[in-house]
């Protein structure tokens, strides 16, 4: 059984049409990026089974699923949310067939096939649960264990490799297809010998050695009582002068290093008081972005605003922001250019704090066709979220979620109310 071929000539077709016209693309396009999605899925596979741990979880995750039969007809015309909930059953199992190179793969089959990368992403999660169900009745079927399934999935190897988009092998890590990291080689750089220091013996010694001849011949003309006496003096004078000279020197010279260690350790010790409860409330930060997002100055009531007011409070309260100055034409998807400030910031923010997560939601009024209006509230928050992909925000951090006409948060009798209707919300997920 060639699985890549069965899932192409049983799904292949009917997604290639119909993703082209849910996410606004060539079919063309679109049939090469489900081909391409396919094979990668399936190459993330036979990585998985490559090692013990990675098979027995494969193996428990195919076995437990449920075996449903997915109809894409009527998937795709019936509601956008059943695709939706399609592309959430995906995304609850594909990371685990790429963990920490999701992006990668998406990205080089998007690459290779010309769609976005945000359809890639969407492709790749409606494509998993497919491949699970296929792969689930096979082995079921025919009564497979973990072994049974794992030379299955080796068996694919040949006839995946050769559909698989350029340079995926590589930028997905694929050892089991016989990718090596290659390893930087570190010279040994020469061990540098330190000289042994020369220790001078302190002038002062010289000085102490004039006084004493100097004086000499005014001792000579003493008593020799008077000359025993000054015999011992003379050494302990310049003893005891030698001692507060270098004493004195000592305390000139450490005085500011520490009082600047009083001044210094209290603010050192501050700012990681501050960083670590910011990591704390949302995760990781990354310093370099976190300067370029304090260089930023939001507008009062902006996305941006609310955020940045809420991660300064602790990260406590509603974690819901709405964008107030984020405008599309009539009817279209197409944000307008001088919204794109909003979108802008929002990814600074998420650049900045590295671990948060978000929906992006999309709403219309009430005005129209429901059906209509779904799909233009699910292609606006897509269109957001294609922004925040090209702006460098990794898509596994984002998705997005189309409500129509639902949850109004102003009367659709006004034409003010339908205004605020018309909106995208951001969601930080917990």
């Amino acid at each position: 059984m060639n699985l890549f071929e069965t899932l192409k000539t049983k799904y292949g077709n009917s997604l290639a049409v119909h993703t082209a016209d849910f996410f606004d693309e060539e079919q063309t396009n679109t049939g090469k990026a489900v081909g391409g999605s396919f094979a990668a899925i399936l190459a993330g596979m036979i990585q998985k089974v490559s090692y013990e741990k990675g098979a027995k979880d494969l193996y428990k995750a195919v076995k437990s699923h449920d075996g449903r039969e997915y109809d894409i007809e009527n998937i795709f015309t019936r509601s956008p949310q059943t695709v939706n909930g399609l592309v959430n059953r995906g995304n609850h199992f594909l990371p685990s067939i790429y963990p920490g190179k999701l992006r990668e793969a998406t990205n080089s089959v998007a690459a290779e096939s010309g769609v976005t990368k945000l359809t890639s992403s969407k492709l790749m999660r409606i494509n998993a649960p497919l491949i699970l169900d296929s792969l689930s009745k096979h082995v079921k079927e025919n009564n497979l264990d973990i072994n049974g399934l794992k030379s299955f999935l080796e068996g694919q190897k040949s006839s995946i490799e050769s559909v698989l988009p350029n340079d995926f092998i590589e930028k997905s890590e694929l050892s089991a297809f016989g990718w090596v990291k290659k390893e930087k080689v570190v010279e040994e750089k020469p061990v540098k010998v330190k000289k042994e220091k020369v220790i001078k013996e302190p002038k002062v010694t010289e000085k102490k050695m004039a006084v004493k001849e100097e004086i000499a011949p005014i001792v000579d003309a003493s008593s020799s009582s008077g000359i025993s006496f000054w015999k011992w003096l003379l050494p302990l004078l310049a003893i005891l002068a030698l001692i507060w000279f270098i004493l004195s020197r000592t305390a000139c010279s450490g005085a500011p290093d520490r009082i600047a260690s009083t001044v210094t350790t209290p603010v050192e010790k501050v700012a990681e008081v501050v960083k670590e409860k910011t990591e704390n409330v949302l995760g990781a930060v990354n310093d370099t972005a976190l300067n370029a997002l304090n260089s930023i100055t939001f507008a009062v009531g902006s996305v941006g605003d609310q955020m940045m007011n809420f991660i300064k409070g602790g990260a406590k309260g509603d974690s819901r922001f709405r964008f107030n100055n984020l405008n599309f034409a009539s009817g279209s998807a197409v944000i307008d250019a001088a919204s794109q400030v909003e979108v802008d910031n929002l990814a600074a923010i998420l650049n900045a704090y590295t671990d948060v997560k978000v929906n992006i939601e999309g709403f219309t009024d009430s005005q129209g066709n429901p059906d209509s209006n779904q799909a233009l509230s699910q292609r606006r928050a897509d269109a957001v979220v294609q922004k925040l992909i090209d702006a460098g925000i990794a898509n596994d951090r984002i998705t997005s979620t189309g409500f129509g006409a639902a949850n109004p948060v102003a009367d659709n009798g006004t034409a003010e109310g339908r205004a605020q209707n018309r909106r995208i919300e951001v969601v930080i997920a917990k």
